[in-house]
């Protein structure tokens, strides 16, 4: 991986509006880096604008309905195009739950029914909600850290109710299926040089960055033990045992 200075980072963080994306947004840009910030909506990115005012020329925020694939994935491209590269994600894209059509308190209730008896679009609705804007996120930024050979997805999966708690089933059905997701993604990323984390609960700003932060320095460290000569009384693995050697680590793996 081409060694990133901290300085220079780029981060794209979603709902950068509040909660864990805001903290992250402010502690980033302080550290002097940059960030593309996904909000709602034109009065929330109004807000994170003017709140780092001084910090503008570091900041691009875009308004984001991160439930529409389309809109991500244009976001995401005016970022890279706007910074060159993105460098850490996080990705806390679940959109206001949505509710079927005629919702309102009945929609919400229908919600958090017990397993037997969720309507279908109540449902849909909230696996919306839960699942598909961070998957829209993933596919639209792991093609472009691939391609960098370098990168950090961060997938938040966020707290969820116990179980028995009203709508839990569903939550912890949507955070299970992010979870899921994201295991799978990160052995297919770690071939091409990229990390995928999965967070749980409510991480502050400061976990976050060091977990980045510590990702960065161990594949370093990785490249620079990869790239020191052996010493000169090592013995060369034959072939064969080379073979043997990766062929049982890709079982174990």
């Amino acid at each position: 991986m081409t060694a990133i200075a901290r300085t220079g980072r780029v981060w794209f963080v979603t709902t950068a509006g509040h909660g864990a994306g805001r903290a992250v947004t402010a502690a980033a840009l302080t550290r002097g880096e940059r960030v593309a910030a996904v909000v709602p909506d034109e009065a929330a990115r109004e807000r994170l604008l003017a709140r780092h005012d001084e910090h503008r020329r570091r900041l691009f925020v875009r308004a984001v309905d991160v439930a529409d694939n389309w809109s991500v994935n244009a976001a995401v491209c005016a970022a890279f195009d706007r910074f060159g590269r993105l460098d850490a994600v996080v990705n806390d894209a679940r959109p206001p739950r949505r509710s079927p059509a005629g919702g309102g308190a009945a929609a919400a209730g229908e919600a958090a029914a017990a397993v037997g008896w969720i309507p279908e679009g109540a449902a849909r609705a909230r696996l919306e909600s839960a699942f598909f804007g961070p998957l829209w996120v993933a596919q639209a930024v792991l093609p472009l850290l691939y391609e960098q050979g370098s990168g950090h997805l961060l997938q938040l999966c966020g707290s969820v109710a116990p179980p028995g708690a009203p709508g839990a089933a569903l939550d912890r059905a949507g955070a299970c299926a992010v979870v899921a997701l994201s295991r799978a993604a990160a052995c297919e990323a770690a071939r091409a040089g990229v990390d995928v984390s999965v967070v749980g609960g409510r991480p502050d700003a400061g976990a976050l960055l060091r977990l980045v932060d510590g990702a960065a320095d161990r594949r370093r460290s990785a490249a620079a033990s990869a790239a020191a000569p052996a010493p000169a009384s090592a013995a060369a693995p034959s072939s064969a045992s080379s073979s043997a050697s990766a062929a049982g680590h890709g079982a174990a793996a």
